[in-house]
């Protein structure tokens, strides 16, 4: 009988709502490998405040096939944790782009009869790209502002150190952080941001945003912005995003609305794999296992 993956991704069921990028690519690719894998992957979008809740619906769903593994990207470090918990001796496990301390700890006791490990972009790695870009395009120095993903998330605050440790000494940064990763959510931190410094006489030279719906949101609330010497001022900001899927991040590089992104490998394929070597050899999963970023166009961190 073939395993059964529950893949279970950031986002909504909603035709309405805003599409993370992504997240389909993580779809994409988790759907290709489990058909090299011959197992069942049931992928399911959902917010991630609603993770917890969606697994034990489907792990307690008797009429359904038994989960042999979750594959999740919780939104957040306090979800990890209730996960771990909710998982421990259940299942089998891979974390995507989550990191925490009580991985580690949980990783100690988990059974050896069932899979556990994380699979992850390098995020610090993906934020000194980010800051090469920067110190690239601002080689006599200047004003940043970063759009960085939600507080809560440890991506967020990995890829913000990175960049923090590559950028020029000469380039000045601010901060905003965004409540999630859409196109709205980058568009109302930058407001959040503008309303704070429309009465003073700033400069921004380059807009960095922690994905590239983050960088075109608040690129449309530039555009917005009714002032129109700010809004020329900002409109002559270069924006840097992260991502760069094909259909999206790729491409509003090459149609000149984002000057650069850094390409973010998916990595439900690599956890499937993972997961594929386990079951067939007993191989067990690398605590933590890496997919490499890189910057779009490759010239642009030089």
């Amino acid at each position: 009988m073939p395993k059964t993956i529950l893949v279970l991704l950031v986002g909504s069921t909603d035709h309405g709502a805003e599409t993370d990028h992504y997240q389909l690519l993580q779809e994409e690719s988790a759907i290709a490998e489990a058909r090299k894998a011959a197992v069942n992957a049931e992928i399911v979008f959902a917010p991630g405040f609603d993770h917890l809740r969606v697994i034990r619906k489907r792990l307690g769903d008797t009429g359904a096939p038994p989960i042999d593994a979750v594959v999740v990207e919780p939104g957040s470090v306090a979800a990890t944790g209730l996960i771990l918990k909710e998982l421990k001796g259940k299942t089998g496990l891979v974390l995507l782009n989550a990191w925490s301390a009580e991985v580690e700890q949980y990783a100690n006791g988990w059974s050896d009869k069932l899979p556990f490990g994380t699979v992850s972009v390098d995020h610090t790695r993906l934020g000194q790209i980010q800051g090469k870009q920067i110190s690239s395009l601002l080689p006599q120095g200047g004003q940043v502002l970063c759009v960085t993903g939600p507080q809560r998330s440890s991506a967020a605050a990995e890829r913000l150190e990175g960049l923090k440790s590559a950028v020029r000494k000469d380039v000045t940064i601010y901060e905003t952080g965004a409540g999630g990763w859409t196109e709205s959510d980058g568009a109302a931190a930058f407001d959040s941001w503008y309303g704070l410094f429309k009465t003073r006489n700033f400069t921004v030279d380059v807009i960095a945003a922690q994905s590239d719906e983050l960088a075109i949101g608040a690129r449309n609330a530039c555009e917005s912005v009714t002032n129109p010497a700010h809004r020329a001022l900002l409109l002559k900001a270069r924006f840097l995003g992260v991502d760069a899927c094909p259909a999206f991040g790729q491409r509003l590089v090459d149609e000149g609305k984002l000057t650069a992104s850094v390409t973010m490998p998916a990595n439900t394929a690599e956890a499937i794999r993972a997961l594929r070597r386990f079951w067939e050899s007993g191989q067990a999963l690398p605590l933590k296992a890496y997919t490499e970023p890189q910057a779009y166009p490759p010239s642009s961190a030089r």
